[in-house]
């Protein structure tokens, strides 16, 4: 490895080895100054210290991640991420989650007595769960974009991953100009606090509208990101189980995006915390799923629907 372009040394440099290290030999210069330095998320493990001003500066005196040699592609790779966090209160969007939550229990349908029964149990069991764990508020949603190249004739491309869709066989890909990787969970709710089995339905209905509601929310939040300069449009969420994805792309879609940032992990193929969503979002000129609304409940199978593979004998 010595003197490759994974690895150099500069035993001329007056600071060498910048740091105290029991193997000098092993010492890596290719990376003089830590090009992590600005993220405050990077490899290695700073300390932070408080200026005179009172503002905190990042302290890489004592780390070595970048100059230990095995660390070259794990470097390369987290200066290659775009990835970002935002970060909401699902509390502002509480009407329409209750809102969200009566159609999902069918309030409409039920008689009075019945629905201002349930109601009250919904309210009582959110709001007494949300007050008795405050850091519940907040949702943590991970975005990460990915060219449009990615986007195949029926599924995604990532390198060596691919994720099979059917309904792009539908769309029209030149309109689309970029995507983005998502993953965000409920409120994570210890659900066997509530005191009753009614309670415990709430809390979980709760989870469910907020994911619901929280999606859109990122939806619109995308489609006015990139609207500045002219008029672009945010796809609903592809995902597994929905618009012609298999659900077992949930193993694949979290190996692409690697969901830790958001608090999500895949064990089995199967996400936790249970209430977690991931999928995609597809940035586009024109509404490119605007003739698709049969297929928002299509769990996508390989050898497509019985529209698909119409589709494609007449194309």
């Amino acid at each position: 490895m010595k003197e490759s372009y994974r690895f150099y040394q500069n035993k001329a440099c007056e600071y060498f080895p910048c740091h105290p290290v029991d193997d000098p030999d092993s010492f890596n210069c290719l990376f003089c100054y830590c090009p992590l330095y600005l993220q405050e998320k990077c490899l290695g493990s700073p300390e932070w210290i408080l200026s005179g001003k009172g503002q905190k500066i990042k302290d890489c005196s004592n780390c070595m991640v970048v100059h230990r040699p095995e660390m070259y592609d794990k470097v390369l790779a987290q200066l290659c991420r775009q990835d970002f966090t935002v970060s909401v209160n699902v509390w502002n969007f509480r009407n329409e989650i209750w809102r969200r939550m009566a159609q999902i229990a069918s309030w409409d349908q039920m008689e009075a007595e019945l629905f201002w029964q349930h109601r009250g149990a919904a309210i009582s069991s959110v709001t007494n769960m949300m007050e008795k764990h405050k850091y519940l508020y907040r949702v943590t949603i991970k975005l990460q974009p990915f060219d449009a190249a990615c986007v195949q004739n029926d599924r995604f491309s990532f390198g060596k991953q691919e994720i099979f869709c059917t309904v792009l066989e539908r769309i029209d890909r030149s309109k689309i100009t970029e995507g983005y990787l998502y993953a965000f969970h409920a409120p994570d709710f210890p659900v066997e606090e509530a005191s009753s089995l009614l309670s415990q339905y709430y809390l979980e209905t709760f989870q469910i509208a907020c994911m619901d509601v929280v999606r859109e929310w990122v939806r619109d939040y995308l489609a006015r990101k990139h609207s500045v300069t002219s008029p672009h449009y945010c796809s609903d969420s592809f995902g597994p189980g929905y618009y012609g994805m298999e659900l077992s792309a949930v193993e694949k879609l979290t190996d692409v995006m690697d969901p830790a940032d958001a608090g999500i992990s895949c064990e089995d193929g199967m996400l936790q915390p249970m209430m977690s969503l991931v999928g995609l979002y597809l940035i586009s000129t024109e509404d490119i799923l605007s003739d698709c609304g049969d297929c928002a409940g299509c769990i996508g199978q390989k050898e497509g629907c019985r529209f698909c593979a119409n589709y494609v004998k007449r194309s």
